[in-house]
């Protein structure tokens, strides 16, 4: 099984610059958002219909998987060869995040 290559829309950069910065300047274990991350892409990469379906992102195939530590879901689509990220987005806000097509 060939891993998927990951990318990452601009958004999504956004989303976890914000994320990392915020963690790194607010928790004493900082690397955890590091290395939760870097395994959820690894999860990505190979099994990326390890994450549950999203429809309300008005944009067909976008699944999210939740990252437990970081309590985040990363939101994003796939075909054969990569993996789309589209967005970085808490799991404790009230809804996801708004996408464009």
């Amino acid at each position: 099984m060939k891993p998927r290559r990951i990318r990452f829309t601009a958004t999504a950069q956004q989303h976890v610059r914000r994320e990392k910065a915020w963690w790194i300047e607010n928790r004493i274990h900082g690397d955890i958002f590091v290395s939760e991350f870097e395994e959820a892409l690894q999860v990505l990469a190979l099994l990326p219909g390890a994450g549950m379906t999203y429809p309300q992102a008005g944009i067909p195939g976008v699944r999210r998987l939740y990252v437990p530590k970081v309590a985040c879901h990363l939101y994003y689509t796939f075909d054969e060869r990569k993996v789309i990220v589209r967005a970085l987005w808490g799991a404790r806000r009230e809804r996801g995040p708004r996408f464009r097509a």
